[in-house]
């Protein structure tokens, strides 16, 4: 008993053994150098108590294996058999050859093999042969790198799972299904490449093992239960996934070849759902959803629309996923389940490093508002980014090392090696479903043509492709290790192969090549252009008092900040007193209590949304005591659905993205993010542009995601001062978004309310809405309960008029507006009638034009702006201006002269300017 004690006692000092054998000889030097415990613990060893077999070795040959222990499983990878191909020169290698630690064969004989590591003590007679196996585990077709990772039960699972592996090897009928996977991705390609000469296509060949992966992954997700699969992926491989993965027929894949109609080859039975736009996109950007019942239970896969930005898609999958894994059907905060959806996305090997989007998404990865219970990150290492090669295009050994630094395990393995790559997934899976973190996967493989087929790579990178060149497709070489193994024989396996070429040919014969799919009309959908309409709701308001009062319904053991709770009993007073108004944020919560009520769940997120940029939402109280939370909003009688607000983490792109991935997956939903300051969103711009603006029209994607832009001059220089306003009108067209810029507490209200109830809808769309910064207090935008009873949004605002008094209108929108209307009421003047135009895009261009034609004296229309002339509204209403002013009325613009930046960087030039123009938009004709 006591012998077996002995053997065991390396286990439990684990991998402090260096440090215990230390202190040991400090002990032995002066026992009072330690501290008492390890005196003690001392003491027992040299009375033969326990772990005296290892102390009473050669210390120093002990702590020379050790060392070389710890190099082989922190630098073994860098041995590792990983290349098929075009293997690096790494420089500067730990040495891993145990004669470099001053040991012999001999040396580690004598040792136990426990002492190499506690899981191969069983197995293995001494440390010698111990030791061998480690090394091949570490240096072998996959590599592991996770000794970084901070967290000890992560860092001792991962040790555990890599060191206790049985021998890869499947059953031979296993093997003989992988090989058909393999043979049928290859097999594609080929027919693609020979009969589609040139054809773009960026294909998988090189990597042809991710398929057989994801085929993998889907059983062991089967078996875990978890039915749904959300994946990204950029161009490479796309094409192979979708027919393979998500079982696209051949037939329709080759109908997008050939340009005819690929939708008449749709499944009928409904498990596959494939949108597409007016005006489409290229074949290798679309996504599709199928349902699949062949791993015991029903498995839906969606993988997501991706532009060109290749990267940019990984934040969509997140907020895809994230949608599915919450319930939002009760009032409180949704309940999420990690285990109802997966995300894994597929990255390139150039954009990995490359691309910052990639690491504001693994920097959500633990974020409470954004987890999604972690992801499967896998990296199709081509080892080329279209002509650029990894020395030229990272200073890091790996494409994966960025993902070290989030505390993330890594897992390289050759692509070549298809069943070490199905043990890789399984590893990662298991990874995530033990700790909910996020895993990476560097598939190492390279591709065999160019970035597309009509490259010709030679020319740019000779000495790579003189190794792809002489390189055996992946089919040909695990259909020879089948046939050497007798697993299979060799007409077996060509059988095999030359079959899927004939199953193709069978496909491609039955479509018809008059069948053309072109149209050179591409109509906008009628529902789209008949846009939304703005109905008249039956608010009351009982019901409106009713929400007010929930609103204070605190917890009994709860503390609002004094300070704060003066500020927030303020909106008690309008529904005491007729004469108090509703200013802009508790208009905010009303609306968001109506629409919680009304069954729709909010999902708000952003920098400081939770207080609000501007202290003026609060929307989470905290406790000054105890540091306790409490949602408002979450106490409110009637309510249907969830209210979720997060303080995101100092990005734009990633979160923007997440939430409109959130959204189009439950476009049930109210997605809102919330700009810090509106020019913020400028880091989001490729979201605006090549999702939110165009996933309809390109994908039939469709969103209701609602933008929350603080805009406005007010003399904080150029990058406080504009969310850049003209360049979400710019992409507006095809009614494809709302764009707002409000001077009303109670339009706001009505807005936020019609953009909730046209979620899940035809007429759904983006909210892109300019919000106030001084305004969210002002009292010309504050208004009183009864202006919130019984209304509707009004796309443009105008006092009463006496028609036949007014000589000039003025039109302008948001904090323009408001000062203009301060002035004429400091001035009145009854020949000037300023027109609030509240919505932008779509231009209200019929209502503005009936104000206008029913001024009987009217002489002249000024557009009147903050913002410099070749910025904001300016431009794009010109035209609408130029249609709708009247013959006997000039059209003038007052504003900022065409300038660079959006503002002035001093605030008295700015209140000097400002002011300038809001004289000489009042100017009287007489005074000029």
């Amino acid at each position: 008993m006591q012998e077996r004690e002995l053997e065991n006692a390396p286990v439990r000092f684990g991998t402090n053994l260096g440090m215990i054998l230390e202190l040991h000889d400090m002990y032995q030097d002066d026992p009072d150098s330690v501290s008492e415990e390890m005196r003690t613990l001392f003491d027992s060893i040299e009375s033969g108590q326990s772990g005296a077999g290892v102390l009473s070795m050669d210390q120093n040959k002990v702590k020379s294996l050790l060392r070389l222990l710890d190099n082989i499983r922190l630098f073994g990878h860098l041995e590792a058999d990983i290349y098929p191909l075009y293997e690096p020169d790494v420089k500067n290698v730990p040495s891993l050859n145990f004669e470099d630690y001053n040991l012999t064969e001999n040396d580690l004989k004598k040792m136990p093999a426990s002492l190499v590591s506690r899981h191969l003590g069983d197995y293995y007679e001494n440390a010698y042969e111990a030791m061998t196996q480690l090394y091949a585990l570490y240096t072998g077709p996959i590599a592991y790198e996770y000794m970084h990772i901070n967290d000890t039960e992560e860092r001792q699972w991962l040790k555990e799972t890599i060191e206790t592996q049985s021998k890869v090897e499947l059953t031979d009928d296993k093997r003989k299904d992988l090989f058909k996977t393999l043979a049928r991705v290859e097999g594609f390609e080929k027919y693609l490449h020979k009969n589609f000469v040139g054809a773009k296509r960026f294909s998988i060949e090189g990597l042809d093992t991710l398929v057989p992966m994801l085929e993998h992954l889907l059983e062991l997700m089967s078996d875990e239960g978890i039915p749904n699969l959300q994946l990204g992926m950029a161009h490479r491989g796309r094409l192979n996934v979708l027919t393979h993965i998500l079982e696209k027929p051949y037939e329709m894949m080759i109908s997008e070849f050939m340009n005819t109609d690929p939708m008449q080859f749709l499944p009928e039975d409904g498990s596959l759902d494939i949108t597409q736009g007016w005006l489409r996109d290229v074949k290798y950007h679309l996504g599709a959803a199928k349902v699949r019942n062949d791993k015991e239970i029903s498995q839906r896969i969606s993988l997501a629309n991706n532009p060109s930005h290749l990267e940019v898609v990984a934040p969509v999958v997140l907020g895809k996923t994230r949608a599915q894994q919450e319930s939002t059907d009760h009032s409180g905060k949704p309940e999420v389940n990690y285990n109802k959806a997966l995300a894994t996305i597929i990255h390139g090997d150039a954009a990995f490093p490359a691309q910052g989007v990639v690491f504001e998404s693994l920097n959500l990865g633990k974020l409470d508002g954004y987890s999604v219970g972690g992801s499967l990150h896998i990296i199709a290492n081509n080892r080329i980014g279209f002509t650029t090669e990894e020395s030229a295009a990272r200073s890091t050994v790996y494409a994966s090392d960025g993902a070290l630094g989030f505390d993330l395990p890594v897992l390289h393995v050759n692509a070549d090696k298809p069943e070490h790559v199905l043990r890789s997934i399984g590893i990662a899976l298991s990874y995530r479903q033990k700790f909910n973190k996020d895993i990476i996967i560097d598939l190492v493989g390279y591709r065999r043509y160019g970035h597309n087929e009509m490259d010709e790579p030679t020319a740019t990178n000779p000495m790579l492709y003189k190794e792809v060149k002489s390189r055996d497709t992946i089919d040909e070489i695990y259909g020879g290790d089948l046939v050497s193994q007798e697993v299979i024989t060799e007409d077996e396996k060509n059988n095999i192969i030359d079959s899927i070429a004939d199953e193709m040919r069978d496909a491609q014969d039955k479509i018809d090549k008059k069948d053309t799919n072109i149209d050179s009309e591409l109509k906008t959908p009628e529902v789209l252009i008949e846009g939304q309409e703005n109905k008249k709701e039956d608010i009351t308001y009982d019901r409106l008092e009713k929400i007010n009062e929930d609103l204070f319904k605190y917890p009994e053991d709860f503390t609002v900040f004094r300070k704060l709770e003066n500020v927030l009993n303020r909106r008690k007073k309008p529904f005491e007193d007729d004469d108090e108004l509703i200013d802009w944020s508790h208009a905010e919560a009303l609306a968001f209590a109506t629409i919680n009520q009304d069954g729709t769940p909010i999902r708000l997120t952003g920098q400081d949304s939770e207080r609000g940029t501007f202290a003026q939402r609060h929307s989470v109280l905290h406790d000054p005591e105890t540091g306790k939370q409490f949602v408002p909003l979450h106490a409110i009688d009637h309510s249907n659905a969830t209210f979720d607000v997060y303080n995101s983490p100092l990005s734009e792109s990633a979160v923007v993205g997440y939430d409109y991935g959130y959204n189009v997956e439950n476009n049930n939903a109210m997605s809102i993010w919330e700009a810090q300051y509106g020019d913020f969103s400028n880091m989001a711009q490729v979201y605006f542009d090549n999702f939110m603006a165009a996933g309809n029209a390109k994908w039939g994607e469709q969103s209701g995601m609602t933008l929350f832009l603080p805009h406005g001059q007010e003399g904080q220089g150029a990058e406080h001062s504009s969310a850049r306003l003209e360049r979400f009108l710019q992409l507006a067209a095809e009614n494809n978004m709302t764009v707002a810029n409000l001077t009303s507490a109670s339009n706001y209200f009505y807005l936020l309310r019609r953009q909730a109830a046209y979620l899940g809808t035809d007429k759904m769309r983006p909210l892109v809405l300019m919000t106030p910064k001084s305004l969210l207090r002002n009292q010309i935008v504050s208004e009183p309960v009864s202006a919130f009873v019984e209304g509707s949004f009004k796309e443009i605002i105008v006092p009463d008029y006496k028609k036949t008094k007014v000589k000039k209108v003025l039109i302008a929108s948001g904090k323009m507006a408001i000062d203009l209307i301060t002035d004429l009421r400091e001035n009145p003047d009854d020949t000037i009638l300023v027109i609030r135009m509240e919505q932008i895009y779509p231009f209200p261009e019929d209502k503005i034009k009936a104000v206008l034609n029913d001024l009987k004296n009217l002489d002249e229309v000024r557009f009147v702006q903050e913002e410099p002339k070749n910025m904001g509204i300016y431009n794009y209403a010109l035209p609408y201006l130029l249609e709708i002013t009247p013959e006997k009325a000039e059209l003038n613009y007052n504003g900022r002269s065409r300038r660079a930046s959006t503002s002035e960087g001093d605030g008295e030039s700015y209140k000097l300017i400002q002011q300038k123009i809001i004289d000489n938009a009042l100017k009287s004709e007489e005074a000029e």
